[in-house]
């Protein structure tokens, strides 16, 4: 069952909760400016104040604040502090579920607030209401006050304000399963929090995404997403995030059969909701703990979650939450044998049932009423932002015309200074030829890339087909050289990416000092064979620090490779570690008695593409340009001292603590794989961390070679996003599990090879539409026969050119869009049309027959649709839109108006039974959708003799 969760509670986290933080100081602060004050709206307003501080932490203390403000301000008729106290009391009746009372304190906040012309005020008081409207299940209710409310807050530009509106309406659609528009709004959400920093909007905003990617079916994604927003409020320690991360994240889990970590972060939640007694989360968090116990067959420890969650639903009136808790007391009581009470559980549970079913059809007739006004409002808001954008674009003109003037007059004063300008340009052009040279060698690393690693395959290949230990010497060789073109060709790209900033550091808390130590005792057989010593030495057992080991692997490597180079038998190597006196940093020293640098050209050795004509002294290339650009990535520095004939001395200081990494981003390698320290003590993220992608088409290539799939990859990414998989069996679990556009299968692989993979792909369901092309070593007709008996669409011979492979690719892409094309606004739809594959043609004739067996049936929706063909709704959602271009609400009605179209023909009844008989429960919207349809109202259908 998919579980919708109200935002309104979440909406009060921004307004009434407070870091917890310092609020003693701050509650101490207003207590002594109150004792002082010495007007009665001063008063009002410390009282204000201290009410929004308590916020969430303690509910009751801050109504009970907000209660005397409001009786002062009614004793002195002062409006604006009636109109705050309303708003405060309206806030905090929602966040308690008391949802009519939090109504009529938002309704009288409005009043006041426009008796006042306060247009902030206002707008504030449009949104409470529209998060009781959404709490209680009104949704175009709650759009309509949002969008009213986003309209002032854009006209007075009050960003915050205009920010929870937007990632309201964004919820709101979500819950409607308009998922474009709720993805729209989230986008616009989490851009307006960037511009004001907001980050606690962003980290709601990112919780959002997460439920939608969780309602795509995409759970790993999900997971991923909602361990990130646990991490974050676990940190500004926001307890009512912390809970609704734990929640979605049990959930999840659930969704994905791994019931001990649903169990765990169900209990997680529940905990923290009882702290902060948030009642609505304690009963969805029972609720989740029950049906987790109850999947498992664990029906005995499911009922006390169930019945609590039962009782506390009742509390708080939530209809939706009592449905849910009847339904689920009906299914434990009746695992437990306990019939006459699962009975009498059932019935209670139709009873919400027909109710929320009212209230459905109610909204679906408020829906016809208040659609124009939605599209009406959102066009305004456009137009709004236009405006804004073109008063920007004003400011922008004058900020330039601006600095022309400036420009101008540093012209001036340069033209002062010929000398230093003409230097400065010769300084500029050797950056800006150092910038075309990392490009240019970028580009060449990138075309090297591929068939460097698909020379380096083949070698370890025939290495074990030959047995002569003449072709083993050239192998080794082939293979020692491609290796170290190949550890070339990534350090330009490494460097290419630093210049560029592309390149992202993966730090994550290690002990540095063993880090090193390992990474120097790799040369410890070059230093014997060479009769070198090398010593490496710390004063410290143990040092934690910060740092990306990639990035500090290839600093080690590269100055120890220089130090050998520069060396000779008997020299010296070492490596020291130090912590500086009084400072928290980090000292590195490689030191070696080699041949030394000269003065002249110490300066230089860390530029890239560094040449020296000594003979004594080697060319740094790009190694020594690499290690500075890395060492500086973090927040470090690198100097040498050296003397020719005395060898030199590479030193690194390098901070060891975590402050000085601004970006969180740097961190993600740590908490999603490594420790997930701040929210998860044993609980590794899922490694699968693919993103369904929105604007090109998602295409599954499985195959065993690693170095086809990287050429695949890299050669389509352009055109394409790639999924992979590298054997068989993966494949089709992810091909299951992604519903891609395309798959793109080797025939001989481990596991399960082509052949099986193309058969259980067309005769599943779920994955029957999807076209696969195979990838073949064998060009003959037999191996092509076979592939079309298992439904293959298309083959392609190795090798292969990558435009042929992408032009079939998109070929098929689009042959399958057409099929939805056609399909996607058809009312008349038969099994026989779908052309795609027999399991197709039977999976629409099951639906059709479900269908057409649920005509009469009112309450029969998608849900129902789904639990009937075994699928979840996501799931179902993903292949109607794949083979017929409709969703399933649309492929429902479209079925009952094509029958209703049959009985009006036949003269079977009048209007109002004919839409009764087709599961319609209003004649009116029934008129209305047969008129949408088929352009002419059901009175004008011609009968036929």
């Amino acid at each position: 069952m998919r579980v919708k969760y109200s935002i309104a509670n979440l909406m009060l986290v921004t307004f009434i909760s407070l870091p917890t933080w310092g609020q003693t100081d701050l509650r101490d602060s207003l207590y002594q400016k109150l004792s002082s004050a010495d007007t009665d709206t001063t008063r009002i307003r410390l009282l204000l104040s201290a009410s929004k501080s308590y916020g969430i932490n303690d509910v009751e203390k801050a109504d009970s604040l907000a209660t005397v403000a409001l009786k002062k301000s009614i004793d002195v008729d002062y409006k604006l502090g009636m109109a705050g106290s309303n708003l405060l009391k309206g806030r905090f009746y929602t966040f308690k579920s008391e949802y009519d009372k939090g109504l009529d304190h938002y309704q009288r906040a409005l009043e006041l607030y426009r008796s006042i012309a306060d247009r902030e005020g206002e707008a504030k008081s449009l949104n409470g209401m529209g998060e009781v409207y959404e709490s209680v299940g009104q949704y175009v209710r709650a759009m309509s006050h949002y969008l009213d409310g986003v309209k002032i807050l854009e006209e007075i530009g009050d960003k915050r304000s205009v920010f929870n509106s937007y990632n309201n309406l964004g919820e709101l659609y979500r819950i409607e399963d308009d998922f474009e528009k709720s993805m729209y709004y989230f986008q616009k959400a989490f851009s307006t929090s960037q511009s004001i920093n907001y980050e606690m909007g962003m980290i709601r905003v990112l919780n959002n995404i997460g439920l939608v990617y969780g309602e795509l079916g995409a759970y790993d994604s999900a997971i991923y997403t909602f361990y990130e927003v646990l991490r974050k409020t676990t940190e500004r320690e926001e307890k009512f995030g912390m809970a609704i991360a734990s929640n979605n994240l049990g959930k999840d889990y659930r969704n994905l059969a791994q019931y001990d970590s649903a169990l765990k972060y169900s209990n997680k939640a529940y905990s923290i909701q009882l702290e902060i007694n948030d009642r609505y989360g304690q009963a969805l968090s029972q609720t989740n703990l029950a049906e987790t116990y109850l999947l498992l067959g664990a029906a005995k420890e499911a009922l006390p979650y169930a019945d609590r969650a039962y009782i506390q639903a009742k509390q708080i009136g939530n209809k939706r939450l009592i449905s849910r808790s009847t339904k689920l007391l009906y299914r434990v009581n009746e695992s437990l044998g306990k019939y006459q009470e699962a009975f009498t559980f059932l019935k209670e549970h139709k009873m919400y049932e027909d109710s929320l079913f009212d209230n459905r059809k109610t909204r679906d007739i408020t829906n016809l009423e208040l659609s124009y006004g939605l599209e009406k409002k959102e066009q305004q808001i456009a137009i709004l932002e236009n405006e804004s954008r073109i008063a920007d674009l004003r400011k922008n003109i004058l900020i330039g015309a601006i600095a022309v003037i400036i420009a101008f007059g540093l012209l001036l004063f340069y033209q002062l200074n010929q000398r230093n300008k003409r230097n400065k340009l010769l300084l500029e052009k050797e950056k800006e030829l150092d910038r075309v040279k990392s490009r240019f060698f970028a580009n060449i690393s990138h075309e090297l890339r591929t068939p460097l690693t698909l020379i380096l395959g083949p070698i370890e290949e025939l290495k074990q087909k030959l047995e002569d230990k003449p072709s083993h010497m050239y192998l080794n060789m082939m293979k020692k050289n491609a290796s170290r073109l190949l550890n070339q060709v990534n350090q330009l790209l490494d460097l290419s990416k630093l210049d560029s900033g592309q390149l992202r550091l993966q730090v994550k808390e290690a002990d540095i000092v063993a880090f090193i130590n390992g990474v120097t005792m790799s040369f410890e057989s070059l230093a014997i064979s060479r009769g070198i010593k090398l010593t490496f030495d710390s004063d410290q057992k143990s040092i934690i620090s910060y740092f990306d080991e990639d990035s500090i692997e290839k600093v080690i490597i590269n100055l120890l490779s220089n130090a050998f180079k520069n060396t000779q038998e008997s020299d010296t190597i070492s490596v020291e570690i130090s912590i500086l006196p009084g400072k928290k940093d980090l000292e590195i020293k490689v030191t070696d008695t080699g041949a030394g640098i000269s003065d002249d050209h110490q300066g230089l050795i860390f530029e890239a593409y560094y040449h020296t004509e000594n003979k004594m002294q080697k060319s740094t290339g790009i190694g020594l340009a690499l290690v500075k650009e890395l060492v500086e990535s973090h927040h470090g520095k690198i100097e040498v001292n050296s003397a020719i004939g005395q060898g030199s001395s590479f030193i690194i200081t390098l901070p060891t603590g975590k402050d000085h990494w601004r970006d969180p981003e740097v961190f993600v390698k740590e908490t999603t794989q490594e420790k997930v320290q701040a929210v998860e003590e044993t609980e590794p993220l899922p490694v699968d961390t693919e993103h369904m992608s929105t604007d090109k088409p998602n295409i599954l290539v499985i195959e065993d070679n690693k170095d086809v799939r990287m050429f695949i990859k890299e050669s389509l990414k352009q055109e394409l996003h790639i999924i992979e998989a590298s054997n068989g069996k993966e494949g089709v679990a992810k091909a299951e599990a992604a519903l891609p556009n395309l798959v793109v299968t080797d025939i001989m692989m481990s596991e399960m090879d082509g052949y099986e993979v193309v058969k259980h792909l067309k005769q599943n369901e779920k994955t029957s539409h999807i076209p696969i092309i195979m990838l073949t070593a064998k060009a003959d007709s037999e191996s092509k026969l076979k592939g079309l008996e298992v439904e293959a669409d298309d083959f392609i011979s190795k090798p292969f050119e990558r435009k042929e492979l992408l032009s079939r690719i998109l070929n098929l892409v689009k042959s399958r869009e057409k099929l939805k094309e056609r399909f996607s606004n058809s009312v008349m739809l038969k099994p026989a049309d779908i052309t795609i594959s027999s399991v197709d043609q039977l999976f629409v004739q099951k639906l059709l027959a479900l269908v057409e067996e649920n005509i009469a049936n009112s309450s029969f929706g998608v849900e129902e649709l789904g639990r009937e063909m075994g699928m979840s709704r996501s799931q179902i959602h993903r292949k109607l839109q794949a083979i017929i271009g409709q969703t399933p609400s649309k492929f429902i009605r479209n079925m009952r108006l094509n029958r209703a179209m049959d009985l009006l023909k036949n003269n079977a009844g009048t209007v109002a039974e004919i839409a009764y008989m087709t599961g319609f429960t209003s004649p009116n919207y029934f008129s209305k959708c047969f008129s949408d349809q088929f352009g002419h109202s059901p009175g004008e259908v011609p009968k036929e003799l």
